[in-house]
């Protein structure tokens, strides 16, 4: 935390405006700028499109916004002696909340978190995060995330396997962050079923898997929970997560900053073969919940339970029942999805 009377004075603003960019908030006052300030805006995108590769700019903003980051999102390491430091290992990070809030807070407050070979604290290996195309040139997430962020498809992640570091992903993706909701007090989402490429993946490449779990990272903004299935099945086929969060007041501000994220110990997909990925794939939904259950209560979600949802998800909220009602909306016939045979 910084010490200096000047740092202690702008935190709050800081705070507020690592939040406000790193949701996209100045998607809504860009405009209006733009229509009375036109030379002004020009300017600064093109003095930003100069500089923003440039390391020293990235290490002030990252250094600058990690003032205003909280110090109460934690990271919890327990089983480093499984990790073996001469393997490569594909990490999945669940949940990805509204966009992987738990992560990207922690990120923040750690300036060398993508520098070196050590990665984030508590990971002690460098992880490189696949997400979609678009994040890596993005104000503040290509300051805090760097060269180490790429594109979740299959061709990077495989390049990355063949350098000295591990690639990162979030396999609910953005239909998974529909279904973050700090009302949501019994239930957390996992959009897992019927995704398998990320086992795939990691079958087809001999590496096993490590998964993380930021717990009540979905608290951490109110977000409308009607019309769920049929925004998550949009956002899945476009890439963009239709979600509407709503922090401290209305803004950006998160409800709560008290979350942890737990490594879990790895998952043996090097052990199956590419004609057992959907036995792969319920094996590994069976460890993931095991290892949920095993933490939960430890970090503040007792008596939550969790559950898999996939494109099948039926919307029963009121709205989606009048617009199904009314014929605005056809009624949804659950998509198949492929069972394992365990």
């Amino acid at each position: 935390p910084a010490k200096h009377p000047v740092a202690r004075v702008a935190r709050p603003f800081l705070y507020w405006l690592f939040h406000s960019c790193r949701l996209f908030g100045y998607a809504a006052w860009g405009p209006v700028l733009l229509k009375f300030q036109p030379k002004l805006v020009l300017t600064a995108l093109v003095a930003y499109a100069t500089v923003m590769h440039q390391k020293w700019w990235q290490q002030l903003c990252h250094q600058a916004l990690g003032l205003g980051a909280s110090r109460r999102h934690r990271i919890v390491n327990e089983v480093p002696e499984q990790i073996d430091p001469k393997r490569k290992y594909l990490w999945c990070l669940h949940p990805h909340s509204v966009l992987m809030d738990g992560w990207h807070s922690l990120i923040a407050a750690d300036p060398t978190a993508f520098e070196g070979p050590t990665g984030p604290t508590e990971i002690g290996r460098p992880i490189k995060l696949c997400f979609a195309p678009i994040i890596k040139r993005v104000p503040v997430h290509q300051e805090m995330y760097r060269e180490r962020c790429g594109s979740a498809d299959a061709k990077s992640i495989v390049e990355c396997f063949k350098t000295d570091v591990d690639p990162a992903l979030a396999p609910g993706g953005f239909s998974e962050s529909v279904f973050a909701n700090s009302a949501e007090k019994e239930v957390e989402y996992a959009y897992l079923k019927g995704r398998s490429g990320f086992v795939r993946l990691a079958i087809q490449n001999k590496v096993d898997i490590v998964p993380t779990y930021s717990f009540r990272a979905s608290r951490m903004y109110y977000n409308p929970s009607v019309l769920r299935g049929a925004r998550a099945r949009f956002s899945q086929q476009y890439f963009a997560g239709l979600v509407m969060p709503m922090g401290w007041l209305g803004t950006a501000m998160p409800l709560t900053d008290r979350t942890t994220t737990v490594v879990f110990p790895p998952f043996p997909t090097s052990q199956y073969t590419e004609d057992q990925v959907w036995d792969a794939h319920a094996a590994y939904l069976v460890h993931l919940k095991h290892w949920f259950d095993h933490y939960k209560e430890r970090f503040g979600m007792r008596g939550v339970r969790l559950e898999f949802v996939g494109k099948d998800f039926v919307d029963e909220d009121p709205l989606a029942r009048v617009l199904r009602a009314t014929g605005i909306m056809k009624a949804e016939k659950p998509a198949p999805l492929v069972q394992s045979k365990l």
